[in-house]
C-alpha cells in the first residue's frame, strides 16, 4: 500500500513539472486584442535635451477600428519609448512599426542623427525593416492631418511607398540601410523627405541626401528619379514633359562601365529609355522629341552630380564599383581622394515604340 501511494506521488510530481514547463513558455503572453501594435513612430528634438514621440496606431474595440495619436516626451528617445509601454492601457508591440519619420529639427543635427541611427539599430522590438522619412513638419500636425484624410485606414501610409511602377520617383530607405550608410566607404543614401496634404495621405517632396550621419543636400522628386535608376530602379511608368511634348517611359536600363587611368577613376553611363508619345506639339517629330528629351536628362544629371561631388557625398554610389580596383586600404579615402577626381561620361539614349 505504501508503494502504491508512492508511485501515485511520484506520477504526481512528475505531471506538475511538466505543467510547469509548458507555464513557463506562455504565462506572459498577451492576447492579440490587448495588444497596441503601432504603425508609424515620429522622433523630433524638443526644447534644450528634451526628445518627443509620436505613435500612430490602429486600434481595433467592438469591431471597428480608429486611430490613435499618442505623444510622449522625455530626456532620451529610449526611455521615452519604455514609459509609453508602462502607461499604456494596452501592452504596446513596437515589433509591428513600419514607418519611422523623423523632423527636421533631429535629422539637421549630426551628431543627433548618428545617435539615432545607431539607437533604431538597437532596439530589439523594432523592425530593421522598418521605412524612414523625412519631414518639415511638426509630427503631430502631420499625424493629425493624415488621420483626417485617412480615417480608418491606417495602413494606407505603408501602401503610400509600395505604388511600384506608378511612382518611380518615390524612393524608400530603411532602417539596416540607413545603419549601413554610416559605416560605407563608396556609398551615401537618400532619405524621402515626406509631408500631409489636404487631399492625400502624404506628398512626397524630394529626398535629403546623407552623407554618412550628415545632411547635405536635398534634391526634387524628378531628380530623385534619376538617382534611383543608378540604385537599380526602373523608370517605368514615369511621365516626362518637355517643351514640345509628353511621353511614358515604357521600359528603361542603365549600364555602367567603370575603369582607372592613371589613379583616376573613370566611370561611363549608358541610360537608354523607351517611350510613347501621349501628346505632342503640332510638327514635332519623334526624333526632335528625342534629341530633346535626352539634351533635359543629361543636363539634370550633370546638375546632381556636381552638386554631390562638391559635397563629396556618393550618392550615385560609383564608388561601389570600384571595389575591386582600388586597395581596400585605400578604399576608405574614396571620398576625399578619389571622388572629387572621377570623370562620368553620361549620356542618354531615347528611342519611340
Amino acid at each position: 500500500m505504501k508503494r502504491n501511494n508512492r508511485n501515485n506521488r511520484f506520477k504526481l510530481l512528475v505531471v506538475l513539472l511538466v505543467l510547469t514547463l509548458l507555464l513557463c513558455g506562455c504565462w506572459d503572453v498577451k492576447e492579440i486584442n490587448l495588444r497596441t501594435p503601432p504603425l508609424l513612430i515620429g522622433l523630433a528634438k524638443g526644447t534644450q535635451d528634451e526628445y518627443r514621440v509620436t505613435l500612430y496606431a490602429p486600434i481595433t474595440q467592438k469591431g471597428k477600428t480608429e486611430t490613435r495619436i499618442i505623444t510622449d516626451k522625455g530626456n532620451s528617445i529610449s526611455s521615452v519609448l519604455q514609459q509609453m509601454q508602462t502607461n499604456s492601457d494596452d501592452a504596446l508591440d513596437y515589433t509591428q512599426v513600419q514607418f519611422v519619420v523623423i523632423q527636421n529639427n533631429l535629422a539637421e543635427n549630426e551628431v543627433e542623427m548618428d545617435k539615432l541611427v545607431r539607437l533604431l539599430m538597437d532596439i530589439e522590438q523594432l523592425p530593421t525593416k522598418s521605412l524612414v522619412a523625412i519631414t518639415d513638419e511638426d509630427i503631430e500636425q502631420m499625424l493629425s492631418n493624415i488621420k483626417k484624410v485617412s480615417g480608418t485606414h491606417a495602413t494606407s501610409i505603408q501602401d503610400f511607398f509600395n505604388k511600384g511602377q506608378w511612382a518611380p520617383e518615390v524612393s524608400s530607405t530603411r532602417i539596416w540601410e540607413l545603419y549601413r550608410s554610416l559605416n560605407s566607404y563608396t556609398k551615401d543614401i537618400n532619405i524621402p523627405i515626406v509631408a500631409s496634404s489636404k487631399d492625400t495621405i502624404l506628398r512626397f517632396e524630394g529626398s535629403a541626401i546623407f552623407k554618412k550621419e550628415k545632411m547635405v543636400g536635398r534634391i526634387n522628386p524628378r531628380e530623385n528619379l534619376l538617382v534611383n535608376l543608378f540604385h537599380h530602379r526602373n523608370a517605368t511608368g514615369e511621365i516626362e514633359s518637355i517643351d514640345s511634348a509628353g511621353m511614358i517611359v515604357k521600359n528603361s536600363s542603365l549600364r555602367i562601365k567603370s575603369s582607372m587611368k592613371k589613379d583616376e577613376p573613370l566611370v561611363s553611363c549608358d541610360l537608354q529609355l523607351k517611350v510613347q508619345s501621349i501628346e505632342r506639339k503640332e510638327g514635332m517629330t519623334d526624333q526632335q522629341i528625342q534629341a530633346e528629351l535626352e539634351k533635359l536628362i543629361e543636363k539634370q544629371f550633370s546638375k546632381i552630380f556636381e552638386q554631390a561631388q562638391k559635397n563629396k557625398s556618393d550618392i550615385f554610389g560609383f564608388g561601389q564599383h570600384f571595389r575591386n580596383q582600388i586597395p581596400y586600404q585605400k578604399l576608405k579615402n574614396w571620398r576625399d581622394e578619389y571622388y572629387p577626381n572621377l570623370k562620368v561620361n553620361f549620356q542618354v539614349h531615347v528611342s519611340h515604340i
